[in-house]
């Protein structure tokens, strides 16, 4: 599977200008941890719910260029999920914008990697339940 198949494709985004505060409400009004900072259609950096709480003062005079992670790292739509767990994990990032020839489309997070590759439910299931209806079915009998 690739990332393109379980990303979230055109993100809410933020430009580095705007305050911490719009990042804030938009993150809040949107239900998510993170927003990728676009400037001129330019991928320039993500901020994070996380990064707010590390800032002093009144969010509605500082700009997101003070709290963001610039040049964040990214995917590609058509790199592998396990490419993406890879990265994520390696960097200690809980999301990663998706970009393709230069333009950010999309975003894919911990979450989606989560549920894009779930354990087959055998894997999960005790030796002794195996032999239960479950286990029976699998049998063919």
């Amino acid at each position: 599977m690739l990332v393109r198949d379980c990303m979230s494709a055109n993100p809410a985004t933020i430009k580095s200008t705007d305050s911490l505060a719009t990042a804030e409400t938009r993150m809040k009004a949107g239900g998510f941890r993170r927003l990728p900072v676009v400037d001129n259609g330019k991928l320039v950096g993500i901020v994070s719910a996380y990064d707010l709480r590390n800032q002093p003062g009144r969010l509605d005079d500082i700009p997101v260029s003070a709290a963001m992670t610039p040049g964040p790292v990214t995917v590609s739509p058509m790199d592998t999920l396990e490419h993406a767990v890879s990265v994520a994990r390696d960097r200690q990032v809980g999301g990663l914008p998706v970009v393709d020839n230069g333009r950010l489309v999309g975003i894919i997070t911990a979450r989606d990697l989560w549920i894009a590759e779930p354990r087959p439910l055998h894997e999960w299931e005790p030796a002794h339940e195996r032999r239960g209806l479950l286990g029976r079915i699998r049998e063919g009998r």
